[in-house]
């Protein structure tokens, strides 16, 4: 996935990774949609949000915080997804995934915006 984005400008890889992050976590709000009662679907829809916002203000100043968020979310799906509803293989795959996907994205953003502001 990142070699395929990797020819994007320095924001544009970036907002990719943020829609990324946003639709990981969408996929836990789904779970407990399914899963959970009604106060488990505003507690992961607020700690999404919450996420999220975090998220892209970080991105504001540092592209490269895309990748990081990506990365925590990574652990999140290590330590909390197993009790969240999802399928068993769902969180260390998915842990796995967004560890070396936030890592790559980081490296990636960090060169190209050093690149472009050379």
């Amino acid at each position: 996935m990142l070699a395929l984005f990797a020819r994007l400008p320095a924001a544009k890889l970036a907002d990719t990774g943020f829609l990324g992050l946003n639709v990981m976590l969408a996929v836990y709000i789904g779970a407990r949609l399914v899963s959970g009662d009604m106060g488990d679907v505003l507690t992961e829809t607020a700690i999404a949000t919450v996420w999220i916002v975090m998220a892209r203000l970080a991105m504001l100043s540092w592209l490269p915080s895309a990748g990081i968020a990506i990365f925590f979310h990574g652990m999140y799906d290590a330590f909390v997804g197993p009790h969240t509803g999802v399928a068993d293989w769902y969180p260390p795959l998915c842990a796995g995934f967004d560890l070396l996907v936030g890592i790559g994205l980081t490296w990636l953003l960090f060169k190209k915006q050093r690149a472009e502001s050379a």
